[in-house]
């Protein structure tokens, strides 16, 4: 690196100079800089060696070296102005004529015409700053007057209807070598990618259900100046045609509570349609039922459940094999004891002890339950029921369904109680 403090006063470093300290100071290579910027590191090389020879016209290296000092955090106007500069002071020097430099009179001359060069020198400076400046805004005009070249080969049409199964499209076009190409689908989702060295760009484009319209433009590194106006296309993609049943569950709501275990049901499908459900807990029970819907599709009714947590399946088949699932999330519990009494074929007589009482809803002479008549009966801690034909009877303890309990045609007691127990019992 230069040393700047060993230059005599009054004399800074030369532009190459200042462009190579720079870059040194941030430990940049000339073949870094040149990936960065698109710009061949041999010309760099000549920009800090000042070797006009090896460096393209004026017009065109003003605005490299502009390009470099801005990259190396130098002043990009007060570089290309100082280049101009030192390149008059040395063209002055090398005009001096050499006979005149050795003697008194030659030194009298010369101190004179270089009295008269510093002052053609200031004027330059100024007529050079002029230039600089037009220059600029020249090439200014010509990279806004000049944009990348964009151009998208396939799709060909700018609206394009694609099948339902479609997933990604490709898209291919051809601009400048190098050209960095932005494609768009909306704000926040974009990708870009890089023209190779033929020009040729392609990308890969997710695509969703309904329409998609994308927006594709360029961008040329090396000057900074983009291709304007987007090219868009618009991809529609058929949504899929459904043919399953329908099945709408108004109840139960999601993460409904119920009390007592009898989950309402409450749901449309097609008319006279077979609906099934199955209800999982925790512990991997299930417990299975299936609904009819009536001639205007609907069904209503109770799903009962013992205490817990249940995910809800409820499905439908259409006459393809098409299915239509929902599923809800219900918590059951119990306060007491609840029982459930069903007719199961035969059927059986009942009477009811709540809590030690006889039952009212039931009475002291009891009821006759015949095949699909159910009673549910509710109390504090137990209910007690004498049955005339206990195999005549399906029973659910708090949501559970028990085993068959006694002996067909002998008529026994039992004792249903609130911590799930069932027990032997001697009312009569």
């Amino acid at each position: 690196m230069t040393d700047q403090s060993e230059l005599p006063p009054g004399v800074t470093p030369s532009i190459g100079a200042r462009l190579r300290d720079a870059r040194e100071a941030r430990g940049l290579t000339f073949e870094a800089v040149a990936a960065e910027l698109r710009i061949r590191s041999v010309i760099l090389e000549a920009i800090e060696r000042e070797d006009h020879a090896a460096l393209p016209e004026r017009v065109y290296l003003l605005g490299l070296l502009r390009t470099y000092a801005r990259h190396l955090g130098l002043d990009p106007a007060a570089v290309s102005a100082a280049w101009g500069g030192e390149v008059l002071a040395a063209m002055a020097r090398e005009s001096e004529p050499q006979a005149w430099r050795g003697t008194k009179g030659g030194r009298a001359a010369s101190s004179g015409l270089r009295a008269a060069l510093r002052s053609l020198f200031g004027l330059g400076l100024v007529g050079l700053g002029v230039l600089a400046t037009a220059a600029f805004l020249v090439i200014q005009l010509i990279r806004f007057a000049s944009p990348p070249g964009l151009s998208v080969v396939s799709p060909s049409e700018e609206v394009l209807t694609l099948s339902a199964e479609t997933r990604v499209v490709v898209i291919r076009g051809t601009a400048g070598a190098g050209t960095i190409v932005l494609i768009e689908k909306g704000v926040g989702d974009s990708v870009t990618t890089e023209a190779d060295s033929a020009g040729i760009w392609s990308v890969e484009v997710p695509l969703g259900g309904g329409r998609t319209e994308v927006d594709i433009s360029a961008l040329d590194p090396a000057t900074g100046s983009s291709s304007g106006g987007a090219v868009r296309r618009v991809f529609i993609v058929d949504l899929p045609v459904s043919d399953a049943p329908r099945l709408d569950v108004t109840s139960p709501t999601a993460g409904l509570r119920v009390s007592g275990g009898a989950v309402p049901v409450a749901l449309t499908s097609e008319p006279d349609s077979i609906v099934k459900v199955d209800a999982t807990d925790a512990d991997g029970e299930v417990v299975m039922a299936t609904y009819t819907a009536d001639s205007g599709g609907t069904i209503q009714g109770d799903l009962s459940l013992p205490a817990g947590s249940w995910s809800i399946r409820f499905q439908a088949t259409g006459p393809n094999g098409t299915v239509s699932e929902v599923l809800r999330e219900v918590e059951v519990v119990f306060a007491g004891v609840t029982v459930t009494v069903s007719g199961s074929g035969s059927g059986t007589w009942i009477r009811v002890w709540t809590d030690g009482a006889i039952d009212s809803t039931v009475g002291p002479t009891g009821i006759t339950l015949r095949d699909g008549e159910s009673r549910t009966l509710r109390g504090n801690s137990a209910i007690d029921i004498r049955f005339g034909n206990p195999r005549g009877a399906a029973i659910t303890l708090n949501g559970r369904m028990l085993e068959a309990l006694g002996v067909a045609g002998v008529p026994e007691s039992w004792s249903f109680r609130s911590d799930g127990r069932v027990l032997g019992s001697t009312r009569k």
